[in-house]
């Protein structure tokens, strides 16, 4: 399928990478960026009359007023996101994934693509042509589905944000990281209270305490960490 692609960020990307690797032809990006190599430049014009299907590959409150711009078209509209319905009778392909940015390898090979609205053959289509899975919501769910690859993606970044904050040792990114992946390993292979280590877990009260006190001249972090302490407590019974 010949694809147009408006916009020039992560998800043009990584959606430019996979069509290339899988041998299907970019007709152009239409961008009010600069020179992208996500593709050769095109107005929305040429690509609303050229293209199989538009990918509409922009910021969430962009995506709405973008697609009332593009003609009358043949093309299948779908776009990215996670957290809107489809438009014009196309559809939404969400990657679950954190993408890199523009310019870093990207490939959506193996990744969910979850998929909201008409022509659902051709997004099965798409993600298997990519080697993707496939899944598929209603338009009803997608905030709260939304809020879940949130908390599973940059809500993990932000957290590792504050325990280098705090930890107190320099050049531990790689080690932190690590520390991240062993946790979700561990998660991966037990659903009861296995899953979960550390002083909630345990119950351990006295630890606990400590660390609030730690933290007392940061309430914002102090609350943060009695709020996912009480959760693991409650959880890991």
């Amino acid at each position: 399928m010949n694809l147009g692609i408006i916009g020039n960020g992560r998800a043009a990307w990584a959606f430019a990478s996979t069509w290339r690797r899988i041998g299907w032809p970019i007709i152009g990006v239409a961008t009010r960026g600069n020179e992208t190599p996500i593709g050769p430049r095109r107005s929305i014009e040429e690509l609303a009359a050229t293209s199989d299907i538009l990918l509409i590959a922009v910021s969430d409150r962009a995506i709405e007023g973008v697609v009332a711009k593009i003609p009358e078209t043949k093309a299948i509209i779908f776009h990215p996101s996670g957290a809107l319905p489809a438009f014009r009778g196309g559809f939404s392909l969400h990657p679950l994934k954190s993408l890199p940015p523009v310019g870093e390898p990207s490939d959506l090979e193996g990744t969910l693509l979850v998929f909201e609205g008409s022509h659902r053959d051709v997004a099965q289509r798409i993600a298997s042509a990519a080697g993707a899975r496939f899944a598929e919501i209603t338009a009803e769910v997608k905030t709260r589905y939304h809020a879940a690859a949130v908390f599973g993606s940059n809500y993990v970044a932000a957290l590792l944000d504050i325990a280098e904050e705090l930890i107190g040792i320099d050049d531990v990114r790689e080690d932190l990281a690590a520390l991240a992946r062993s946790a979700i390993d561990n998660w991966l292979a037990h659903t009861g209270a296995q899953r979960f280590t550390g002083p909630a877990a345990r119950g351990d009260d006295d630890v606990m305490n400590r660390h609030a006190a730690a933290l007392a001249r940061e309430p914002d972090l102090a609350e943060l960490y009695r709020l996912l302490a009480a959760r693991i407590v409650a959880t890991a019974k």
